[in-house]
This record gives structure tokens, sequence and C-alpha cells, in this order.
């Protein structure tokens, strides 16, 4: 089917004028096991962690992996070049054992934890996003100034639902 592509874990795609990077490895949970907080309002945590993923380019910002039991991972030093973020993605989705959620974070990246769509024998959660078209005027206005790129301002556009099973 042309619809279907395949892509590599992790990945950075672009659909029109949306650029996406995912990845399944659980390096929230990684590196949360690895940070010290202390009093920090509810939700803040989860973010600054996923900014990291953006300040440094990178779907897997730390080494050597935590050797914890059940966090496993089978990180080739040698790939480490596929782990690199080629852009700032518009939308960063990150599933996690950690709390669900969807936040704009850092310089306009919209962060989605989806969850996991199994827990066990359970249903767990998966996120619904819907991306508003861009405004015709702006795209008019845009494309008459030919050499600057079109600012997509998906954080104003995009509606994000987690949903459970």
């Amino acid at each position: 089917n042309r619809r279907v592509h395949l892509v590599s874990n992790p990945s950075t795609i672009q659909v029109n004028e949306v650029t996406i990077g995912f990845t399944s490895t659980d390096a929230l949970l990684h590196l949360s096991s690895g940070e010290i907080n202390h009093k920090l309002q509810p939700g803040t945590r989860i973010c600054r962690l996923a900014e990291h993923f953006i300040q440094q380019q990178s779907y897997y910002p730390m080494f050597p992996p935590p050797s914890l039991p059940g966090m496993e991972v089978n990180l080739d030093v040698n790939k480490r070049t596929e782990y690199s973020m080629p852009v700032q993605p518009d939308i960063l989705l990150l599933p996690s054992k950690l709390a669900c959620l969807s936040k704009d974070i850092a310089g306009g990246t919209v962060f989605v934890n989806p969850g996991h769509l199994v827990k066990g024998s359970m249903g767990g959660s998966f996120a619904v996003m819907d991306i508003h078209p861009m405004k015709m005027e702006k795209i008019e206005v845009s494309s008459s100034e030919n050499d600057e790129e079109i600012e997509t301002d998906v954080k104003d556009r995009i509606r994000v639902e987690i949903r459970r099973i």
C-alpha cells in the first residue's frame, strides 16, 4: 500500500508541514531513574525530562544506559548517530511507563507520552492527535515572502486526547 511506510526506530518523519519525532524505547523512564528532584510542581518533572531530548538533540540522551533490573536496553554504541535528532520536531512522541501527558515544551515542541497500549494482561492507553490545517491567510502571506520558512505553529493547531482502554 502506498500509504504505509516503514521507518526505523527511532525516527523523525515529516507529514505535510509537521515534523514528528518518536521512539519506542522507554528512554523517559531510564532518564528519570538517574534524576534527582525535590519539591517540583506536578507535571513539571516529566516535561523537564522531555526537554532533555530536545536540548541534547537525541532520542536516547544518556550514556551508559541504566543497569537497573527491568530497565535493560540493547543500545549499540556504534549506531549512536542513529539516535540523534536531525531537526527539532513539532511533535515528540515518547511512550513511557511514567504518567501519560501531553504538553507544550521547549520552543514550540509538543511532547506526548501516550503510555503503553497494553500493560500486562490489562488494557493501557493511547493518544489521538488532531492537527488542524494552517490558515490560508498565513500560507499566502508566507508564500509572498519567498525565502523564509513558514512558521507552522503546530502547538496552536493540535489537540491531543489520551484515552484508556
